[in-house]
C-alpha cells in the first residue's frame, strides 16, 4: 500500500495477486483518491476490482462446463460530511460492472453468464451525542440486470432502509436497542416474487455487566410480520417462509 499526501488531497493505492493452480494468474487493483475541500469535508473517488474462483461445489455442479471465475470493476463516488459535533452523514453512488457471473439455472446446473450490471445511491446519517443516545438512518437504491437479457437478477431488492436506535438505560451499563429494517420485493428463480416486507428487532445489552462478561437479550421481527424470501432451484418451493416472532440471549466472557 502506498500513500500520498499533496495538502489536501490523498491518493490509496493498493494491489492484489492471486495464482490458482487450474486458472491464469490475476492482478487487482483498488486505487482511492481522497480530497478534503475542508475539514468537516471528504470527497472520495474509488476505483476497484476484484476476481472470484469457482469453488469445489459450484465446479460439480456445473456438470459438463467449465467455469470461468467471475470478474468485478467497481466505480463509486462518496461524499461524507460532519454536521456540528453530533452528526455524521454520507451519500454515495456506485456502478458495477461484473463478468462472467456465475448463475444457477433452473435445471441445478451452474453456467456463467455474460455479465451484469449494478447502478446504485446510498445515504446514511448517523448521531452520536454525549449522554449515550445513538441513531442511525440508511437508505440504499439499486437496480441490478443481466447484460444479456436486461432481466433484473434474481433476489435483487431494488431499495433497502435501516433506523437504529440505541438508548442508555443505566449508564454505562445497559443500553437498549431499536432497529427496523424494511426490504423491497425481489424475484425468485422460478419468477415468483417475494413481497416488500419491514420488521422491527428489539435488544437489551450490557457491555461488561459483571467484570469481562457482556450479555444481551433480543427479540426478533416483534410484530411477528409474514415474509418470504427467494428460493434457489434446490427447492420445490419458489419462496422460503422466514421465521416469525424469535428470542435470543447470549452472555460473552472474556479471558
Amino acid at each position: 500500500m502506498r500513500k500520498a499526501t499533496y495538502h489536501s488531497l490523498n491518493l490509496n493505492a493498493g494491489v492484489r495477486y492471486d495464482q490458482y493452480g487450474d486458472f491464469d494468474s490475476t492482478v487487482n487493483p483498488r486505487v482511492a483518491l481522497i480530497y478534503h475541500p475542508y475539514s468537516k469535508a471528504t470527497i472520495k473517488a474509488i476505483y476497484g476490482t476484484a476476481f472470484r474462483a469457482p469453488n469445489f461445489l459450484e465446479r460439480i455442479l456445473a456438470q459438463d462446463v467449465v467455469l470461468k471465475p467471475e470478474t468485478i470493476t467497481t466505480y463509486e463516488l462518496v461524499y461524507e460530511q460532519e454536521i456540528a459535533r453530533q452528526f455524521r452523514s454520507s451519500v454515495a453512488v456506485y456502478y458495477n460492472q461484473i463478468d462472467d457471473l456465475i448463475s444457477l439455472q433452473q435445471n441445478g446446473a451452474l453456467r456463467n453468464l455474460t455479465g451484469a450490471n449494478a447502478a446504485g445511491a446510498e445515504f446514511e446519517l448517523e448521531g452520536l451525542w454525549q449522554n449515550g443516545l445513538r441513531g442511525r438512518v440508511s437508505y440504499a437504491f439499486q437496480e441490478t440486470e443481466d447484460r444479456e437479457g436486461h432481466q433484473v437478477l434474481t433476489d435483487s431488492p431494488k431499495h433497502l432502509a435501516k433506523l437504529n436506535l440505541s438508548v442508555p438505560l443505566v449508564k454505562e451499563k445497559l443500553f437498549g436497542s431499536v432497529e427496523c429494517q424494511y426490504t423491497s420485493s425481489r424475484l425468485s428463480t422460478a419468477g415468483v416474487q417475494a413481497e416488500d416486507f419491514a420488521v422491527v428487532n428489539f435488544t437489551l445489552f450490557s457491555q461488561n455487566l459483571i467484570k469481562r462478561l457482556d450479555a444481551s437479550a433480543s427479540i426478533y421481527n416483534i410484530f411477528d410480520r409474514h415474509y418470504s424470501d427467494p428460493a434457489s432451484p434446490f427447492h420445490r418451493q419458489a419462496l422460503l417462509e422466514r421465521d416469525g416472532r424469535t428470542f435470543r440471549v447470549k452472555l460473552t466472557y472474556r479471558f
